[in-house]
């Protein structure tokens, strides 16, 4: 992975927040954060609906910009959002950290701000390595000084706060890493470790690739100081491990997941259909390959809109949602039919992918977050490339495995 570092002295972090602030895809972050149609996006997301006319329009809210962006940035800012807000609604569940992650989520919405989590643990060779699981190294009257990794960092080169907490169950004799706290990625003794973007060597930043990817990243912490504002749970395996059941924080997250994947189902549609109308391609039955994806798409909106309907108040979290079942079905059948449908794209591109036939660039637009993203930059990179293989590997973990999840 390339490694960049955004701690340390001022002129360090000044520098990297400089040649941060001037890549692809912090231009198309900075368009979603000014656009002024998507104000009632930046108010919903961070409001946990309590009638169904305002649970229908959160969801709608997400569905939109799912849409703007094709349903390819999953963390960019809505993930996030939902999930601080359930905790926020829920607030009890943090005990002493009540009143912290209260402060905490009027500050994010506040300032729109757009966050991304670091929850799992570094492995080596499928076993969890102890030597680089976070803990607390010191602390004063002021808060905890952490050491120590987490990964699964998408988007945290771009966030305005990176929350930390643990994904996984922890065992009894784990307490010291048992930790929920927020903290700037610019903060003194943090660095992330990210990896290169994908465009290649002959393109122009902003018409590549780059322009829609988040960037995926370790966190690493260097007795990197937490204020005890920003510490929600300390040394709690109980608040840890019942974090989702506690706060009911999956709810939002699993509803944006699916809006997105909606929305993305229906981009592949709608993308396939305009490469064909380009020119002639390589697949032999094109109107076979689109039918297939207009289902895909089809049945993915289907899913979505049953999630709606089968939404109820939870009197546990205080907020409305849909059923958990529903979600769980429409993301694993999602899940089931992403390659396939990667698969369909690569045979309508065919040897196009190696030399493509004149006028194969022209097109634009297709995607509103990144209009200047020919057609054909996005149909190669989704159906052949490093970016199309990295979306749907993400898709595979970015809830985790449905059924796993139903099973309880």
């Amino acid at each position: 992975m390339e490694t960049q570092q955004i701690g340390g002295s001022t002129e360090t972090i000044s520098a990297t927040f400089a040649e941060r602030t001037d890549t692809p895809f912090a231009k198309t972050l900075d368009g979603l954060r000014t656009n002024p149609d998507m104000k009632l996006f930046w108010d919903c997301i961070w409001t946990p609906p309590e009638t169904k006319e305002k649970f229908l329009e959160y969801a709608g809210q997400l569905r939109r910009f799912a849409t703007h962006s094709g349903g390819l940035l999953g963390r960019s800012p809505d993930f996030l959002a939902g999930i601080v807000s359930a905790w926020a609604a829920n607030a009890d569940h943090f005990g002493e950290g009540a009143d912290a992650i209260r402060e905490f989520h009027r500050e994010c919405r506040a300032g729109n701000w757009i966050l991304t989590h670091a929850i799992s643990d570094i492995s080596e060779r499928g076993r969890i390595s102890e030597d680089h699981l976070l803990r607390v190294v010191a602390r004063d009257a002021d808060g905890i000084y952490l050491s120590g990794f987490k990964q699964l960092a998408t988007l945290a080169l771009y966030s305005d706060v990176l929350l930390i907490y643990p994904y996984r169950q922890l065992t009894p004799a784990e307490d010291y890493t048992a930790l929920c706290v927020a903290i700037e990625p610019d903060s003194s003794g943090v660095t992330v470790h990210s990896r290169a973007g994908f465009r290649g060597a002959h393109e122009l930043p902003d018409q590549s690739i780059d322009a829609l990817d988040e960037q995926d990243a370790i966190i690493e912490l260097d007795h990197a100081f937490v204020p005890n504002s920003r510490v929600f749970i300390d040394g709690s395996i109980e608040r840890c491990n019942n974090l989702r059941a506690g706060t009911g924080m999956t709810h939002p997250a699993w509803i944006q997941a699916l809006a997105r994947m909606a929305a993305k189902a229906e981009m592949y549609y709608a993308l396939a259909q305009r490469v064909l109308d380009g020119g002639q391609t390589s697949v032999k039955e094109p109107a076979v390959v689109l039918a297939k994806l207009r289902r895909f798409a089809a049945s993915t909106e289907r899913d979505f809109q049953a999630a709606l309907e089968s939404a109820t108040f939870d009197e546990r979290y205080g907020f409305w949602a849909a059923e958990r079942s529903m979600l769980l079905q429409g993301i694993g059948n999602f899940t089931e039919r992403i390659e396939g449908a990667s698969t369909l794209l690569a045979q309508i591109a065919g040897l196009d992918l190696i030399c493509p036939k004149p006028g194969r660039t022209t097109q634009h637009g297709l995607i509103p977050a990144a209009p200047q993203l020919s057609d054909w930059t996005l149909f190669t990179n989704l159906s052949s490339g490093a970016y199309g293989y990295r979306q749907n590997k993400y898709e595979l973990a970015f809830v985790g495995d449905p059924d796993r999840l139903a099973a309880g």
